[in-house]
């Protein structure tokens, strides 16, 4: 398959040949749209409002950082002393990191849980031999006879 002039034919067009000579190349021509133009174009942009820390996307990476960081910290610690205080400290921590700084902060939320639970169970144990020590059945013998002289 070719064309008059002798070139070989494209079969994947719908027989339409290219003739470089004849033809000129014509820029194709935008229209204007209709949308209205961004404030960048028309140089009044302001700032919008934005929630939570302000400043330089990397002053707001590193706040993310430190938040998670003494969640970390805080749930490590809330493991060992006063898990019931620093536990849930440390989720609130993490929980803000992961919020408004976009930043992973999950070790943080894992220990508070951690803390948190294992304060619960001490605390629920100490009750629990506290009032077994109160209610439990007096197991001593009162016996006035007794073999053991001293």
């Amino acid at each position: 398959m070719s064309t008059p002039n002798g070139e070989p034919q494209n079969p994947y067009t719908s027989g339409q040949s290219y003739q470089g000579q004849n033809q000129q190349y014509q820029q194709p021509s935008y229209q204007q749209s209709n949308y209205p133009q961004s404030s960048y174009q028309n140089g009044s942009y302001q700032q919008p409002y934005q929630r939570g820390y302000q400043g330089y996307p990397a002053q707001n990476h590193l706040r993310g950082m430190q938040l998670a960081q003494t969640s970390m910290i805080l749930g490590i610690v809330s493991i060992f002393v006063l898990g019931i205080v620093l536990g849930p400290i440390a989720i609130i921590k993490a929980n803000q990191a992961e919020r408004e700084f976009n930043t992973p902060a999950t070790a943080g939320k894992v220990t508070g849980w951690i803390g948190t639970i294992l304060a619960l169970v001490y605390i629920l144990m100490f009750v629990g031999v506290f009032v077994l020590a109160i209610f439990a059945p007096d197991t001593t013998s009162s016996t006035t006879g007794s073999t053991y002289d001293f």
